[in-house]
């Protein structure tokens, strides 16, 4: 937090003293914005898998960028002993600022309204069938370089933390959620291996079965429309019937995999009482479960969980399992990927257990052994 404290400060505060508030004219660093643009896909990808923390470290790594640039281009002193790369540096560092907030905005919304305030700009967050706020910015503005003039007066909005609130942060947005088989950012093996070394994961619950059964609601709902998200190329906006009379909306990143048409009527298994999370500036409240596999030609493919036999609303019981217990309303994501659900010869299961809806077990139709996600 204080890495990207530093950079806002020191850069706004330099162009008020220095270019009298003027955001200075001059091209564009490509180099520097390559290196940008390869963590704000980065994060985009972590993002539409709803790996929040390691998206959020995104943020940083893009920060330390801009820190480096500035100490290193030294604008203290090039301002009067080069002019040019001065104001180069400065100008392409406000711009990577304004990435920066839109990035950081669904984690620090009010640090980061506050900075692009100065900046002359807002955000916009779209919601459904909503038309954007005019002029604000949003994730499609990731990577423009045009529009900012000026710097209003600013103020140091971060001051040093104590060691007591720094252990907080670190613990807060420390380490990486749980790995996901078709990880979106493309790591390999031996990075997977170096990670799962190197930072804390989620642990698995010791009893995996009993946990489910007290704190997992998995529910069938019916897909009753699929649309684009766009502000996501990724991700789809589902409205579901789940059996309470009041439409639901999740949304998934499968239009890599899935045409809405595979999508739309399908009795899926809904995780019923995660907590909602926003996505592209859309609430998403649940998720529904599905399997990779690799087809005939070896491609990656994906096949949601289905139950067609059954309601909207029907609850998805663990063999041997109470279906009398209740569960909590909401739980967080840790929560629910302290679980891990898999394919064992089509079956779906916990802990060798199978999932039952309606007395009937759960199959998958492609995936033959794996983890459902």
């Amino acid at each position: 937090i204080g890495n990207l404290g530093n950079l806002v400060n020191r850069t706004l505060l330099f162009v008020n003293k220095y270019y009298e508030g003027k955001i200075p004219d001059a091209p564009v660093d490509e180099e520097m914005w390559k290196q940008i643009r390869e963590h704000e896909k980065k994060m985009t990808d972590l993002l539409e898998w709803a790996e929040l923390k390691d998206a959020f470290h995104e943020v940083f790594a893009i920060s330390d960028i801009g820190n480096k640039a500035f100490q290193d281009g030294e604008p203290w002193k090039t301002r009067t002993t080069d002019p040019e790369a001065a104001a180069k540096l400065i100008h392409n560092l406000c711009y990577m600022i304004k990435d920066l907030m839109i990035m950081a905005h669904p984690y620090l919304p009010q640090f980061s309204e506050t900075i692009l305030g100065y900046l002359g700009k807002k955000i916009s967050e779209p919601k459904l069938n909503e038309a954007a706020v005019e002029g604000g910015l949003n994730w499609s503005d990731l990577g423009n370089t045009e529009g900012l003039s000026t710097v209003g007066e600013t103020a140091i909005y971060f001051t040093p933390l104590d060691q007591k609130t720094a252990d907080a942060f670190r613990e807060k947005y420390a380490g990486s959620q749980k790995d996901r088989k078709a990880s979106a950012d493309g790591k390999n093996e031996k990075n997977v291996k170096k990670a799962k070394k190197d930072v804390k994961k989620i642990e698995l619950a010791a009893d995996q079965a009993a946990f489910y059964n007290e704190k997992i609601d998995l529910r069938v709902a019916v897909i009753t429309k699929v649309e684009n998200n766009p502000e996501g190329e990724k991700l789809y906006i589902e409205t579901l019937d789940d059996g309470s009379g009041t439409p639901r909306i999740i949304q998934s990143g499968l239009r890599d995999y899935l045409k809405p048409e595979d999508l739309l009527g399908k009795h899926i298994i809904l995780a019923a009482n995660l907590a909602p999370r926003k996505m592209r500036g859309i609430e998403s409240h649940g998720m529904l479960l599905a399997a990779d596999y690799k087809n005939a030609e070896g491609r990656d493919c994906v096949e949601v969980l289905e139950a067609p036999w059954a309601k909207a609303g029907t609850p998805v019981i663990l063999e041997g399992a109470d279906p009398a217990v209740k569960k909590p309303e909401e739980i967080s994501a840790d929560e629910f990927f302290k679980v891990q659900v898999n394919v064992v010869s089509k079956s779906v299961q916990i802990s060798g257990k199978k999932l039952l809806v309606d007395s009937k077990e759960i199959n998958t139709s492609f995936t033959e052994n794996g983890e459902v996600h």
